[in-house]
């Protein structure tokens, strides 16, 4: 008796462990929450080249240090939020004078590192993901990855940690990338307003700038930078309809325009998205998107993040995305080969445009009320009460492609 229980517990016991290991490896990784200063951190340090993402920083961050910012000693043998030696630190410092309990110096620090390995184990002729592989060199050190020709054995559970916490966080809202299914129009538009009839031709103007930059999404930016409010002071020196800075307007505006004038300033604001989406051109990713980004947060630092740089920028982005398709349902701003044929003077009336949702708009705003002859829209046309989903949640017909090839970046190689 005693001998057939003594097998029957190991018999427990392997089936057990063995059940354990199993669950234990399909069983994914949680990684913690990032704080405000840390995910504004991997924003702008995780496109600092193509093999990079910010999930992927933030899951580095987490297999090294936990996430802690005066860790005093992480797994590969640093110290700090970022796990870098000494030595580390003198050459990648991103600027002279940084500090080292700086989060954002020691994120961008690490960023700009692990960019050079993946440049040095591809130089190398070693066959394999580029990232994994500057992991492995990271932890055991380059000459370990060439002589072993892939991840040296020593390094798979740092790799591997890594890159569960990767695809955790590549999971979460946060770091959804645009034109996926995590990060699209908003699911409601609860402040927006019909365009007013007297801007539909200042804003079917600045869309027709270029290929890039379309009439919707012209006025959803409009909607999201200012409600249309012509008198707008932004406590961060935006002027006008537009949310102009004092830089944008003195590149982009003729001499003698105003600011203040709706019908002058808003073609300006196609003419600058226009010359950004130029500009930024060489930054992976949606020309437009990053044009709009530059708008809200500067040239210098989109090309510094080498992308969407912050939190509230993002936010404003979908902002945008939701109110642009929602004026993508007013006809009024359609190509002229879609649009209905103009009726004749005598019993002309305004365009189908989408019906105002059920909340008013905020007190900031202030667009011109719509003329007593305005016929009302037929029920075909009524725009729903959330913003339709769409692959690509940018920026109207005349905007960026859909979203394989011509319209957001690429998921694997050059996710946002």
């Amino acid at each position: 008796m005693r001998a057939g229980l003594a097998v029957v517990i190991a018999l427990v016991l392997v089936v057990g462990l063995g059940w354990g290991f199993a669950y234990a490896d399909k069983d994914a990784v949680v990684g913690r929450a990032l704080s405000g200063e840390q995910l504004t951190a991997v924003y702008r340090a995780g496109h600092a080249c193509p093999a990079l993402t910010s999930a992927r920083l933030a899951g580095q961050l987490m297999a090294e240090s936990g996430l802690e910012p005066a860790a005093a000693r992480t797994t590969s043998g640093g110290r700090g939020i970022a796990g870098l030696t000494d030595e580390q630190w003198r050459r990648w410092a991103p600027w002279p004078g940084a500090q080292r309990e700086d989060t954002g110096a020691s994120v961008l620090a690490l960023a700009h590192l692990m960019c050079n390995l993946v440049g040095q184990v591809r130089a190398s002729g070693v066959d394999g993901d580029a990232w994994r592989l500057a992991l492995a060199a990271f932890v055991s050190g380059l000459a370990k990855v060439r002589e072993a020709g892939r991840v040296p054995g020593k390094a798979n559970d740092y790799v591997g940690q890594a890159g569960k916490y990767a695809v955790y966080y590549e999971s979460l809202q946060q770091f959804a990338s645009p034109g996926s299914t995590q990060f699209r129009a908003s699911s409601s538009v609860p402040d927006a307003v019909p365009l007013p009839d007297d801007l539909v031709g200042a804003v079917v103007a600045a869309g027709s700038r270029c290929p890039e930059v379309s009439p919707p999404a012209i006025a959803g930016q409009l909607m999201a930078l200012s409600g249309f409010n012509a008198e707008q002071r932004g406590t961060s020196g935006q002027l006008g309809i537009a949310g102009f800075s004092d830089d944008l307007w003195q590149e982009n505006a003729p001499k003698g325009a105003s600011v203040w004038e709706p019908q002058e300033a808003v073609p300006v604001l196609g003419t600058a998205m226009c010359r950004l989406v130029r500009e930024l051109t060489a930054l992976p990713g949606d020309p437009y998107l990053l044009a709009a980004a530059a708008w809200r947060a500067g040239v210098d630092t989109v090309r510094r993040a080498g992308g969407v740089p912050d939190v509230s920028t993002r936010a404003y982005l979908e902002n945008a995305a939701g109110y642009t398709a929602y004026y993508q349902l007013d006809t009024r701003l359609a190509p002229p080969s879609v649009r209905s044929p103009s009726p004749s003077p005598a019993s002309a009336s305004p365009s189908v445009r989408p019906s105002a949702p059920t909340k008013v708009a905020p007190a900031t705003t202030k667009p011109a009320p719509p003329p007593a002859t305005t016929a009302k829209a037929p029920s075909t046309t009524t725009a729903p009460t959330s913003a339709p989903t769409v692959p690509n949640p940018g920026f109207g017909p005349g905007g960026p492609g859909g979203p394989v090839g011509g319209g957001y970046p690429c998921r694997r190689r050059c996710r946002w």
